[in-house]
C-alpha cells in the first residue's frame, strides 16, 4: 500500500490485530496515547478511511452487529490487506519529511505486532538514513538559504538516527520481556 500519510495504514494495522466496527476503531484510536501523539484520526476520518480501504480491497465487511443503536459493520482485513500491511511494516521511510509521522506510526504498529519486526524495521531505517545523510553531506549548493535548508534537514535526520537507537533499545527490551498486551504509551526520554 502506498500512502503519503500513515492514517490508512494505522487503521489497517488495527483491523489486522482484530476485526472491529468503525466506532470501536475510532474509540481505540482516541484512547491510545501513543497513537494520538503520532497522528490524530477523527471519527469522520475513520469512516472515510474504512471506505477507502474497502474500495482498495484491503478490508471486507465481515459481519454486522445488531443492537438498539445504528447498524455496526465489523471490518476485517483481506489477504491483500494483510500483505500490504506486512510490506509497509518492513519498509523504511524514504523521505525525511515523513519521519515524524509515517516512520513513528510504522514503528509503533510494528512494536504492537512483534518487537522483533520493529527491530528489523528500525535497523533498515537507520541504514537508509545513514546512507541518505552521507549523500546529503556531499552536496554543495551555491545559495546560502538552500545550504541552510539542507543543513536543517540533515540535522533532523541525525536526530532521528539518535531516536532510532533509543527505539531499538526499547524494542530489544520488549523482545526479551514476557509477552504483554499491545503498548499504549510512547517510550519516555531519559531525564
Amino acid at each position: 500500500m502506498h500512502a503519503d500519510w500513515p492514517a490508512e495504514n494505522i487503521v489497517l494495522a488495527l483491523l489486522c490485530e482484530r476485526p472491529m466496527h468503525g466506532y470501536e476503531l475510532a474509540q481505540l484510536v482516541k484512547t491510545d496515547a501513543a497513537l494520538r501523539a503520532i497522528w490524530r484520526i477523527e471519527l469522520s476520518e475513520v469512516y472515510f478511511l474504512l471506505r477507502k480501504l474497502l474500495k482498495q480491497g484491503f478490508i471486507a465487511e465481515r459481519a454486522e452487529e445488531r443492537g438498539a443503536g445504528p447498524r455496526r459493520v465489523i471490518y476485517a482485513p483481506t489477504p491483500s490487506g494483510q500483505a500490504a500491511l506486512d510490506a509497509w511494516l518492513v519498509s523504511p521511510e524514504k523521505y525525511p519529511r515523513n519521519l515524524r509521522t509515517a516512520l513513528l506510526a510504522r514503528i509503533y504498529m510494528a512494536l504492537r505486532r512483534d518487537p522483533a519486526l520493529a527491530l528489523r524495521l528500525i535497523d533498515a531505517q537507520a541504514e537508509h538514513l545513514a546512507n541518505w545523510l552521507g549523500r546529503e553531506r556531499e552536496r554543495v549548493f551555491e545559495d546560502d538559504v538552500v545550504t541552510l535548508v539542507h543543513r536543517f534537514r540533515a540535522a533532523q535526520v541525525e536526530a532521528t538516527i539518535i531516536a532510532l537507537d533509543e527505539l531499538r533499545r526499547l524494542a530489544l527490551a520488549r523482545a526479551s520481556a514476557p509477552a504483554r498486551p499491545p503498548i499504549a504509551t510512547p517510550p519516555r526520554r531519559p531525564a
